[in-house]
């Protein structure tokens, strides 16, 4: 996705509620040594006295209406310096490379033909490229890719308004895909949708690809809301293959399942009430996932570390009273001046009853957190909200805070934000040629290349010069 899933958690308050102690395997360790004080109950609802929304609407008329379509490029940006190991991520460094340009083009290729991700090094042959057809303004594209024994199944991100919907549509919910473990295990339900709308439509042929070609790893892939479809294509294809009532059951024993994600959200809630086989699942899913961070990206800290994403709002306060702001962010923002509303009116329960559910969400797996471009990524666990981190483990997500800059700057050499109309773009958030006028917008801007800077920089993604 672009910015749209970005702005939508932008609006979102603090997380208000703890979790549950389990009592075994898995789950009892990542439930375990939960805080008892909560400081956040005290001091979430406090931070809406300070109206940032409404302020800025009082000073801005672009966030009462008006404005155009804003739309971004990027212009000689960088390569990340260091690709991480297969000790961090579970897999070679080219095939982080390989997933990384898969989610890249994803945003931009219309067809197969289109698609190069071959390297002098690497052969990769595109399978399959559905883009749903009619139904493309309210799903996802889906690609197919096999490269050795190894065939990736990639998820586009954000990249119409439906898109957007389905990233902020956090319900959590439980499904027949996983039944074995259903009562423990819910999932963030637009995306769990979307996946299982694509695997069941193409399972006989990708099953039978698998067999022909002597596959032994599918790898789920995607940046973003892409990147939330690959966590859960991991768990649904795993959970499959398990299932002896299920046609991907011929797999079991013979094909690995692994996600290597790009920037997605907390897509996972667990409840208190593991069996031992539920256990050991969600110990084999945690050992294959792997999710990509940068820098201050709110996206990778929703749904449930929601503090963060309030002290990136503070923090763009000022730049709300300046900037000329685009319509999907205005719509956000919105949402988040009611939600001021709501607490002037003393009615804070509705808010407190949505982030109780939105700060249950987890990150299953290994999270790979760069600081800079050029930085040495730390590899960090989330343990969920209210973690009391008793032996002071320096690899913790949420002790990771947002970093405030001095100014939402607007760097030239960079990124661009373009304007564009509506018949133009289509309603698409996707890369663009830079050759258009560019209007310089600080919040978008920031957010923009914290969010796709990792696989459209050309970030982790192999630069185009090296593809055929």
């Amino acid at each position: 996705m672009k910015f749209s899933f970005a702005t939508v958690l932008l609006s979102l308050p603090l997380a208000a509620n703890g979790l549950a102690a389990p009592s075994r395997g898995f789950v009892h360790k990542f439930f375990a040594d939960r805080t008892k004080a909560h400081w956040e109950d005290d001091s979430w609802l406090d931070r809406f006295k300070n109206r940032i929304v409404g302020d800025a609407k009082k000073n801005n008329d672009v966030l009462n209406g008006g404005g155009e379509e804003v739309w971004w490029d990027i212009k000689e940006d960088g390569i990340f310096g260091f690709v991480p190991t297969k000790e961090m991520t579970g897999v070679d460094p080219h095939m982080t490379q390989l997933c990384c340009t898969l989610s890249a083009q994803l945003y931009e290729k219309k067809s197969l033909e289109e698609f190069k991700l071959s390297t002098k090094d690497h052969k990769t042959e595109v399978l399959l490229y559905d883009d749903h057809g009619d139904f493309l303004a309210s799903t996802v594209p889906f690609g197919i890719a096999v490269c050795g024994d190894t065939m990736v199944l990639g998820w586009r991100g954000t990249g119409t308004v439906s898109d957007a919907i389905n990233d902020a549509a956090a319900t959590p919910q439980s499904s027949f895909a996983w039944r074995k473990h259903a009562k423990t295990i819910k999932a963030q339900g637009a995306m769990t949708s979307i996946v299982i709308n694509d695997v069941v439509t193409h399972e006989e042929f990708i099953i039978k690809e698998i067999q022909k070609r002597g596959i032994k790893e599918i790898i789920t892939t995607g940046q973003s809301l892409g990147g939330g479809c690959s966590q859960l294509g991991h768990m649904v294809l795993r959970a499959q293959i398990q299932d002896e009532t299920s046609p991907w059951n011929v797999l079991d024993g013979k094909v690995n399942v692994r996600s290597v994600a790009f920037c997605g959200p907390m897509t996972t809630v667990l409840l208190d009430n593991a069996s031992d086989e539920t256990d050991e699942f969600l110990q084999q899913i945690d050992d294959n996932s792997v999710n990509f961070i940068f820098n201050n990206d709110p996206v990778p800290r929703g749904y449930g570390y929601l503090t963060f994403i309030e002290d990136l709002i503070e923090n763009a306060a000022p730049s709300l009273l300046k900037e000329s702001v685009p319509w999907f962010i205005r719509r956000t923002l919105n949402l988040r001046d009611k939600m001021e509303d709501l607490y002037e009116k003393k009615d804070s329960k509705a808010v407190q009853d949505m982030v109780k559910v939105f700060s249950k969400y987890q990150h299953m797996g290994k999270l790979i957190y760069y600081a800079e471009e050029d930085a040495k990524p730390q590899v960090v666990r989330d343990m969920g909200a209210f973690y009391a981190n008793p032996a002071g483990d320096q690899d913790i997500l949420r002790d990771i805070k947002y970093q405030p800059i001095k100014t939402f700057s607007f760097d030239e050499g960079k990124f661009h934000i373009f304007v564009f109309s509506n018949s133009e773009c289509n309603c698409y958030l996707a890369i663009k040629s830079a050759n258009k006028c560019t209007v310089p917008l600080a919040l978008p801007y920031q957010a923009l290349r914290w969010h796709m800077h990792i696989i459209t920089g050309p970030g982790l993604a192999y630069p185009e010069e090296h593809l055929h």
